[in-house]
């Protein structure tokens, strides 16, 4: 279960965020699993993910912890990114001009 932020490009395809289930012996799930549809149980936590390799806080595997993954991801992650000088010192925009 894939989540892009707005004004998504070719530039953000690194970018594109999901909530990862953490399985019992510690490994999360991929990109493809949609946490979701699992039975109750099968996660002991969420985790907000990212396809670049980043990971967030892990959130109790529920309805808020969803959310909080998906906020985080938003507001950890990608604004982060925003704010990070790109290749050649020029700073990224946060929105397109």
């Amino acid at each position: 279960m894939l989540f892009i932020g707005p004004d998504a490009d070719e530039a953000t395809d690194r970018h594109e965020g999901f909530v990862a289930g953490r399985y019992r012996n510690g490994a999360l799930s991929d990109s493809w699993t949609d946490v979701t549809r699992c039975a109750h149980g099968t996660f002991t936590a969420f985790v907000p993910a990212c396809e670049c390799g980043w990971r967030g806080t892990p959130q109790r595997p529920d309805q808020r912890g969803l959310e909080r993954c998906r906020d985080a991801w938003s507001t950890d992650h990608v604004a982060s990114l925003a704010a990070a000088p790109a290749p050649g010192g020029a700073r990224r925009s946060a929105a397109p001009v």
